[in-house]
């Protein structure tokens, strides 16, 4: 999910709230259990997607994900070079 977000933003930039960016996501099926996903809402979907990110980095609840999608998402970017 937060891979899913983090290439969304992207393309979104800061156009989105978190919350509707996980909304435009979600049209695939759920990504996360439904209550991590209102959590997610909950706490940072009035957000945009780079700060939420950076919030959610700091919480222990989500750091290992944030952290794991981000070398993901960083070692896809290095091979698009």
């Amino acid at each position: 999910m937060v891979l899913a977000v983090l290439r969304a933003s992207e393309a979104e930039g800061e156009d989105l709230t978190l919350g509707d960016l996980i909304e435009a996501l979600l049209t695939g099926g759920p990504l996360l259990p439904a209550g991590l996903l209102a959590d997610l809402r909950r706490d940072y979907g009035h957000l945009p997607p780079r700060i939420a990110l950076s919030m959610m980095a700091r919480d222990p609840r989500w750091r290992e994900a944030v952290l794991r999608a981000s070398r993901t998402y960083l070692a896809e970017l290095v091979e698009g070079w």
